[in-house]
């Protein structure tokens, strides 16, 4: 899925869980976070296996089972039979950022230099944020959050007054292109005569100025206006 608008070759560290985009976006997962010591996403299983669990927090760490999961951003949790073993896969202070293609991909590792991990974010309207774990295949394990925290829709669509003025200005200048091409040419009009009805526009100014006079005074005027 695209980023609207959000498409840039950097993203700059804002946060743990915010980075700054070419453009001035800030992709900021802080919704997507809690404070609390406990993961946002818990124990979601990767695709196909029930025995390989993930966990993600990502502006604050936080604290699972035992072993090396304390105080992480990236939890992994294999169950095997009774027995649960738990491994950070990276924890908050050693994010980093980059932008792959249509993804923004946070980067984790954790401390040892032998785990590292990659969150792919991606823009999607329809959800404050999906968790997909995709696992390791030798390379570092990779996850999918899909999110609307990193559409740039302000950046990619027009407000409807936007729309009328640009529209409303296309027609004003379409007009008096068209106008100006008939009275040079064929009326063979010339000076300030080539302005499509001069006579009308030109009285314009005259006749705001008689009308704002007429209301600030309350229609006590020296003019004289037929009644209707």
């Amino acid at each position: 899925m695209i980023l609207n608008g959000v498409i840039g070759k950097s993203c700059t560290k804002v946060s743990p869980c915010s980075c700054k985009m070419d453009d001035g976006f800030v992709v900021d997962l802080s919704s997507v976070s809690r404070n609390d010591q406990t993961p946002y996403f818990q124990d979601v299983a990767k695709p196909g296996s029930n025995n390989e669990l993930y966990s993600f927090n990502p502006c604050s760490g936080f604290t699972e089972g035992t072993g090396s999961c304390s105080e992480v951003a990236l939890c992994l949790i294999t169950i095997s039979g009774p027995i649960e073993q738990y491994k950070s896969l990276g924890s908050q202070n050693s994010t980093t950022f980059s932008v792959n293609g249509d993804f923004i991909d946070m980067h984790y590792s954790d401390g040892d230099g032998g785990t590292s991990s990659v969150v792919h974010i991606s823009c999607n309207d329809g959800t404050l944020g999906s968790f997909e774990p995709k696992g390791s295949t030798g390379g570092p394990y990779e996850i999918n959050l899909s999110t609307k925290l990193a559409c740039n829709n302000s950046s990619s669509k027009l407000s409807v007054g936007t729309i009328i003025l640009i529209g409303f200005v296309s027609v004003l200048l379409l007009y008096i292109l068209v106008g100006v091409l008939i009275q040079k040419f064929v009326r063979k009009q010339s000076g300030r005569h080539v302005i499509p009805n001069y006579q009308l526009w030109s009285s314009i100014p005259g006749n705001i100025k008689t009308g704002i006079i007429y209301t600030v005074k309350c229609g006590k005027t020296g003019h004289h206006f037929d009644k209707i």
